[in-house]
């Protein structure tokens, strides 16, 4: 497994394109996750309130609270990673690695587990980095900081991972059924950001009154294992931790996407 990831990363890292995606994630991810302090603090200098709360005493970066905070933030900027895996995958297509990877004596289920690795070296490194984040900003701004404390709800770091392993499918899958990046980049940014928000927003409302269908698209399964965290400072009921339905849902969706590459993969021709 190490291998396959290495054989990956040997083939992509001398691409800018995926340098860049990498630095715009850190950076997305790092410039809001220290705003949130920066813009707390402004607003208590304008003198604001929140139902006579002052601004600068919610505690955004607390343990435990801080786990959930940044995993659900992460969420937003998935986009990102997922872009690199249409770069492998596309490539392989456009250069015809591919079919010189499986003449050198790479399987076809090799090539297979050679991509699959490669999503979850990176949810893992991007779950890592989130840790990282977390222990940083909830050392320095939490007022407990005993292990009790530090480690209970830190479940959010793997489930993040879990999160982003499936977008990573779900983009990996998109690729291999259009082989096209241009389009394939197109379509996911169109999908993730435009057309499943409206199909959500529409079963949702009074209009269907369907959210169990809604729960059930990919990219909506996805987003539900991390609930938003940020009622309960409103004094609004927060689900704070993972739902079986959910994260059943999540895996189902893992399995299929898993599925559905592995089937292109065996059923196309090279």
């Amino acid at each position: 497994m190490i291998r396959l990831i290495k054989i990956e990363f040997l083939k992509l890292s001398k691409l800018r394109a995926v340098w860049i995606l990498i630095g715009l994630y850190l950076a997305a991810l790092i410039g809001v996750s220290l705003s949130g302090k920066l813009l707390l603090d402004y607003l208590t200098g304008k003198g604001v309130e929140f139902n006579g709360l002052n601004p600068g005493m919610i505690p955004i970066y607390d343990f435990n609270d801080i786990w959930q905070n940044l995993a659900f933030i992460a969420g937003y900027f998935k986009i990102f990673p997922g872009l690199i895996l249409i770069i492998s995958v596309s490539n392989e297509f456009s250069y015809q690695t591919h079919r010189q990877n499986i003449i050198d004596g790479l399987s076809r289920t090799e090539f297979f587990l050679s991509k699959l690795s490669f999503a979850g070296f990176l949810a893992i490194v991007s779950a890592v980095f989130l840790l990282l984040i977390g222990l940083v900003l909830g050392f320095r701004y939490s007022p407990v900081t005993d292990f009790a404390n530090v480690t209970e709800q830190m479940f959010f770091i793997p489930v993040h991972a879990l999160q982003f392993f499936t977008y990573f499918l779900f983009a990996t899958w998109l690729i291999m059924v259009i082989r096209k990046a241009a389009i394939t980049i197109v379509l996911l940014l169109l999908y993730t950001v435009v057309l499943e928000p409206i199909a959500v927003g529409l079963l949702y409302s009074g209009l269907f009154n369907l959210p169990h269908i809604a729960d059930l698209l990919p990219l909506q399964a996805i987003s539900n294992l991390i609930p938003m965290p940020f009622g309960k400072y409103a004094l609004q009921y927060t689900q704070d931790f993972v739902g079986t339905r959910e994260l059943i849902t999540a895996l189902l969706w893992a399995g299929l996407l898993t599925g559905g590459i592995f089937y292109i993969l065996r059923k196309r021709d090279f």
